[in-house]
């Protein structure tokens, strides 16, 4: 998006026609098996790693306990606290996708799209399933520009598909553990996007939820912070 926004700065003073014109991005949140794919990948990751700790200390008498709480700090960073590329299926998307932004190419810069907050709501359409995380896509509208307006317009969408849709895919960020949830819960998400301090060109997202279910009971609310690199 950085590159597009600068090219459309470098070149507006020309007469042509901006493409993708618009663009929205969407979360919706999901099922997955990945969530206990990645929890069991994790446990596997210390697992290994206290085992290292005592044939070290057993056989070489060197103590590496200390390097303990950065190791798991490290693990759970990549295993529970990063997003994922996926080709979802429509059937795992569990309740009503939601627009957390609406980018008008031709005037955005790269300022505009440095962070972004949201609050948006969502209601669960599926019967017995479990909140698994949220999945993440984007769709570009092709409608020219106000001086030369395309003659059809046309959108292009990541949203997950039963074709396993683009190689663009899906970001998916994973929630452990995960929730059980029915038709007619609602919820209430409160979005963050802004720029890694380490790199700019990595992400941090935090997703704060709110989550009642239809009899009226609220759940506990929860925020959890994702790294997409």
């Amino acid at each position: 998006m950085n590159s597009f926004c600068m090219s459309v700065l470098c070149f507006k003073k020309l007469c042509f026609s901006r493409y993708p014109s618009h663009a929205r991005i969407w979360v919706a949140p999901i099922h997955s098996g990945l969530v206990d794919q990645k929890k069991i990948d994790y446990d596997r990751a210390m697992d290994d790693w206290y085992h290292f700790v005592d044939e070290t200390q057993t056989f070489y008498g060197v103590d590496m306990s200390s390097l303990s709480k950065p190791f798991t700090e490290e693990q759970r960073k990549y295993y529970l606290e990063t997003s994922l590329w996926n080709n979802l299926h429509p059937n795992q998307v569990i309740g009503k996708p939601a627009v957390i932004m609406e980018i008008d190419c031709l005037t955005s810069s790269v300022n505009d799209i440095l962070s972004l907050q949201a609050n948006i709501s969502s209601s669960i359409t599926a019967e017995n399933s479990r909140f698994c995380g949220f999945g993440g896509w984007f769709d570009v509208h092709f409608r020219g520009r106000k001086e030369s307006p395309a003659k059809h317009e046309i959108e292009l969408t990541t949203a997950p598909s039963e074709d396993l849709g683009t190689h663009w895919g899906q970001q998916v960020f994973l929630l452990h553990p995960s929730i059980r949830v029915s038709r007619g819960d609602e919820m209430t998400i409160n979005f963050s996007m802004y720029r890694s301090k380490e790199n700019h060109r990595l992400l941090e997202v935090e997703f704060g939820c709110e989550l009642r279910q239809s009899s009226g009971k609220s759940l506990p609310s929860f925020s959890k912070k994702f790294h997409i690199e």
